[in-house]
């Protein structure tokens, strides 16, 4: 779904005659939520807003320099000291990191999101599942003409960093000729593009190199004709090497590139069953159908969801019932 530029302007000039943000995203954030969340406070406090962001949970190593004083994690935040809260990069309630969903109000609630699946819980609500990344859409906001945004280095490279973190570093089949465009705009706005390739795609700890070699040789399971490839990242694994979860984003794309491979999964052992992310190489068969089956959601391509289970055999059991139904499509 493409919104118009006419919403767009809108929406832009609506967040400038607001203040006092809490600023949130999605429950364990990604690149993406994680670069748009922390381009929103700079913009705003650049122009002198009161901009707090909130995660439930610590930060990655590698994205712990954006951490401001302004920062919050698992403290109880009010929600009467924020006048404004806007969430990005999340398609539903469920799945939204807030300091207190109890006392979640959708009066003066704003939701930025690219998932096509988006079930609009807020009370303003901007979606364009045509962007590659939230990060893209911002960008879009910031630079409306006629519009007081400024858009300084730190506000780039953010934004860059959501574009190439969603994009597989403009690789993956959302990268279109306007994310090109937008990204070569956020070169020229001062964004690192080489340094921050480096970072993301040519920088590894050799923890993780161990970790992805002992996965292949040892862990990773194949089924339905090697078209589905799926791993239990179990924490007796994540000890071994000495990682945390935190650290293994992007690691499901390490094996998804098995020629001939069409889905691929991978289990996280979590509360009273297992969190599964899901990718497809393949637009004929969507993992979003199966994340929303099983209370979860995302695009085609890259979805998520929980399974409540009490072991990784039945997990395993109930997400291979789905994948072979969808394969037999």
């Amino acid at each position: 779904m493409k919104t118009s530029n006419k919403i767009l302007s809108h929406l832009s000039e609506y967040l400038l005659t607001l203040d006092n943000f809490l600023i949130v995203a999605h429950e364990r954030p990604d690149g993406d939520a994680i670069g748009s969340v922390f381009a929103l406070q700079e913009a705003l406090l650049i122009l002198g807003k009161k901009a707090d962001v909130y995660f439930s949970e610590a930060l990655p190593y590698k994205y712990q320099f954006l951490v401001n004083s302004n920062t919050y994690f698992e403290e109880n935040i009010p929600a009467a000291i924020h006048s404004n809260i806007t969430s990005l990069d999340c398609g539903n309630f469920e799945r939204l990191a807030t300091f207190n969903k109890d006392n979640y109000s959708k009066d003066n609630t704003i939701s930025i999101d690219h998932h096509p699946d988006n079930t609009k819980y807020s009370n303003t609500n901007y979606i364009d599942s045509a962007a590659c990344a939230t990060s893209e859409i911002l960008l879009d906001i910031f630079t409306v003409k006629g519009t007081t945004w400024q858009v300084n280095k730190k506000i780039a490279n953010c934004l860059l960093m959501g574009i190439l973190l969603d994009t597989g570093g403009l690789r993956f089949d959302n990268t279109t000729a306007a994310t090109l465009k937008k990204t070569a705009k956020l070169i020229d706005l001062g964004a690192d593009y080489i340094p921050t390739i480096k970072s993301i795609y040519f920088t590894k700890p050799f923890k993780m190199m161990t970790l992805e070699a002992d996965i292949i040789l040892n862990h990773l399971k194949m089924a339905f004709d090697s078209k589905f490839a799926y791993l239990y990242l179990s924490k007796e694994i994540l000890e071994k090497h000495n990682v945390t979860q935190k650290d293994t984003e992007g690691l499901i794309d390490y094996y998804r590139t098995i020629d001939g491979l069409i889905i691929a999964a991978t289990f996280v052992e979590h509360n009273n069953g297992f969190r599964v992310s899901m990718r497809s190489n393949n637009a004929n068969y969507p993992v979003n159908e199966i994340a929303k089956s099983l209370s979860g959601g995302g695009h085609k391509l890259a979805a998520g969801c929980f399974i409540p289970a009490e072991n990784f055999e039945l997990a395993e059991a109930r997400l291979k019932a789905y994948i072979q139904k969808l394969l037999d499509k």
